[in-house]
């Protein structure tokens, strides 16, 4: 763009300069008595190179180009109606019998043939040969066994671990496959979760809304069929989590506000789950520090201010229990609770 900008000026300034060295039109005529030097015999020759010259600088400059091929792999697009991709299964090799090769009979040694047999006479036949003993139809070989289709959880765990090695393309289609393969409220709220996060790290933030959505309408149908199901409540909050953050993402900070709120309630409702389970307490805690920054966003710093003293109790049980796995995250709940404050102070 600056070099755009810097062709359009110089560009202006050599063609109207050029215009007025050479005398053309009223406005070269106060230019009649400039010196040129060594150019002033060809002083219209000299204005009209560069005015030319100004002229195609301005058109260089303002004529688009095509943009350069970015190298950086785009983001993986998941069509969610479409299916795997079969290989191509070899053709059959053709069942070839074997040709029986005939055996050929001696005469006996008893009854040799005379050495002085006359040419006219003819030859007395050779016996048959003995008939080949019947080839055996070979039976068709059994069919080597299916090996059994992984299961959903075999599958979801399969693509957990490609999506840390970066694998997306294959990510991506084992999810479709897992779409296909979920059986359930539970399965499918689990699989379309799972499909927003994945969309929501490509930046694809249109389909991450529209999973999301679906994985709670599952999950509520999942946990009005079994309402003190408490991984049935984690699935629920964890997919109200990303329709937060979606909205968040959006500017829609009310819709994410309410996602938020829901999802820390249900995470709170477990019953002292989170006291037992290292998982759930970090989730209760993301969900805690989710709803104060945008808390603070809206003005609410203390509301703000106590959601994240509470995060840091859970984030300093954790880290007291394995600091080389939730160090960190208190460490950043700490700083993030000091700046809270200071500016509340101020």
């Amino acid at each position: 763009m600056l070099a755009r900008i810097v062709g359009i000026i110089l560009g202006t300034i050599l063609a109207t300069s050029g215009y007025v060295v050479a005398g053309w039109g009223q406005l070269g005529s106060w230019a009649a008595n400039l010196d040129l030097g060594p150019f002033e015999p060809h002083r219209p020759l000299a204005g009209a190179a560069a005015a030319i010259l100004g002229g195609v600088l301005v058109v260089a400059a303002l004529t688009p180009r095509p943009k350069p091929k970015s190298r950086r792999k785009g983001p993986v697009v998941l069509d969610l109606d479409s299916g795997l991709v079969a290989l191509p299964v070899a053709a059959p090799p053709q069942d070839v019998s074997p040709t029986a090769t005939p055996v050929l009979a001696m005469e006996p040694a008893a009854s040799p043939q005379p050495a002085s047999r006359s040419a006219a006479q003819p030859s007395d036949p050779p016996p048959a040969p003995p008939m080949a003993p019947p080839v055996a139809q070979a039976r068709p070989a059994s069919p080597a066994p299916q090996p059994e289709p992984d299961s959903f959880a075999q599958m979801r765990e399969r693509m957990i671990a490609l999506t840390r090695d970066e694998s997306w393309s294959e990510a991506a289609r084992l999810l479709i496959a897992m779409k296909t393969a979920a059986r359930g409220e539970r399965e499918l709220a689990t699989v379309y979760r799972d499909l927003g996060d994945f969309a929501r790290g490509q930046g694809q933030m249109d389909d991450a809304a529209e999973a999301y959505e679906t994985a709670v309408s599952h999950a509520r149908d999942a946990l009005r069929a079994a309402p003190g199901d408490m991984t049935v409540k984690e699935l629920l909050a964890g997919a109200l989590a990303g329709v937060g953050d979606v909205a968040e993402a959006e500017g829609r900070l009310d819709a994410a506000l309410s996602a938020f709120e829901e999802s820390l309630a249900l995470r709170r409702s477990n019953g002292g789950r989170e006291a037992q389970d290292p998982n759930a307490q970090r989730a209760l805690s993301v969900s805690l520090e989710r709803l104060a920054d945008l808390r603070e966003d809206r003005g609410h710093r203390m509301r703000a201010l106590d959601l994240y003293r509470e995060s840091y109790d859970v984030a300093a049980r954790l880290a007291a229990a394995d600091p080389a796995r939730f160090g960190s995250d208190l460490a950043l709940t700490r700083q993030r609770l000091a700046e809270l404050e200071a500016r509340i102070s101020t």
